[in-house]
Formats: C-alpha cells, structure tokens, sequence
C-alpha cells in the first residue's frame, strides 16, 4: 500500500483493536465505546488520552478509508469494528506484536518491547525482537526508528514512525520496574531467581515426602 501516515487517535484506535483482538478475543471485534474505553486506559498506555467517541468515531472512519478496520457484518445490534492492519500491512505476528506495543506504550527499549510483546504473541528473547524491529525498520517506509540515547539511559530505545517523526515524549516516564527490565542482565537474574525459589519449593516437597526434611538439630 502507499506510504501510510496516521493521526495520534488513529493509531490508538487501530492498535487497540490488534490488542484485544489478541488478549481479550471474547469481547472482539469492538463496539466505539468499548474502542473509546481501552483507548484510553490510564496503564499500559503512553501517552494518555482522552478521546470521546466522536474521535473515536471519525478516526474508524478515517481507517475503513485505508481497509485498516472493517465494520463487522454479524454484529446483531450495536456496530462492531476489526481491524485489517496485519493483513494491509503485510506484517508477521511477532512483527504486528512489536509494532503495536509502540503505538500503544510509547519509545521502549529491547528489553521492555520483549516484556510487552510477549504479551501480544510477540518474540519471547531479545533477538527475535531484535530480527522484528530490523524487519519494520528495513521497509521502504520505515515503520519504526532508533531514538538516540539520552545522557543517563542505561539502553538506547525504538519508536514507531506512523505519526510521523516521534516527538521528544515519545518515551514514557520510567518506573521502578521498567527501569530494570531496561538492561537484559536484570531480566536475566529475575528469571534465574524465579527458577531458584521454583526448584527450592519442589526440592522441600520431596522432602517432605521422603521424610529426609532437616531435623530440628541441623536449625541455626
């Protein structure tokens, strides 16, 4: 297709329409005010909106335009919208995954589009999020681009480029727990001390089981 440009509600509501059709696929495809509501979630989004169904409503349409979003035709009452972007877009899953957890959350590092990608069928290590973001950033429209790293990030992070050229808060305020997930070392350790304590709890219940548990003498 041609080169594509979307307005900032237009790519809020066709990512989420990717989202729930992955996560909550019993409540897909989407009335508008179903659009409207996970459009503007105050978590997992960045950055916030609120658009009413007015917007909502002008940019499905704006959408169905480019054959990004169809009106579902087995809707018994309210209209239902889903979205066409994979397929227009000639995109992978684990390519859609990455993709849209840019839309929806903003700049991330490797390590966090790992995290929110999973989530959407996406690349479960760092180097199919890696061989994704290669694939989105080698189109003849590039769809995403490196950010240059700011003083003090530990990581450098990618944007998404379907508005246009991602403005300077593209990247969403760090919290305590994105910030570890920034360095794939930290996601590393995590998950070796979740394995850890997972092997200590089985190692106690056979234990237990043998009766070969320490005796009260072996305690302090």
């Amino acid at each position: 297709m041609s080169e594509l440009q979307l307005s900032p509600a237009e790519a809020r509501v066709v990512a989420v329409l990717v989202e729930k059709s992955i996560t909550t696929p019993q409540y897909y495809p989407m009335t508008v005010n179903g659009i409207m509501l996970a459009a503007n979630q105050k978590t997992s989004r960045h950055p916030v909106m609120s658009l009413s169904e007015g917007d909502v409503g002008n940019a499905l349409n704006s959408l169905e335009e480019r054959k990004l979003v169809v009106r579902d035709s087995f809707s018994a009452r309210a209209q239902k919208w889903r979205h066409q972007f994979q397929h227009q877009m000639m995109l992978k899953p684990e390519t859609l995954a990455v993709l849209v957890a840019l839309m929806l959350r903003g700049a991330q590092t490797q390590a966090e589009l790992r995290a929110h990608a999973e989530a959407l069928n996406g690349p479960t290590d760092l180097d199919g999020v890696q061989a994704a973001l290669a694939d989105l950033a080698d189109r003849a429209q590039p769809l995403v681009t490196e950010l240059a790293r700011a003083p003090g990030q530990s990581a450098a992070r990618w944007a998404h480029l379907l508005c246009g050229e991602p403005a300077a808060d593209a990247v969403a305020p760090a919290s305590p727990r994105s910030a570890a997930a920034a360095a794939p070392a930290n996601d590393e350790i995590v998950a070796l001390r979740e394995r850890v304590a997972a092997l200590e709890a089985r190692m106690a219940g056979l234990e237990a089981q043998l009766g070969i548990g320490p005796s009260p003498g072996d305690a302090g």
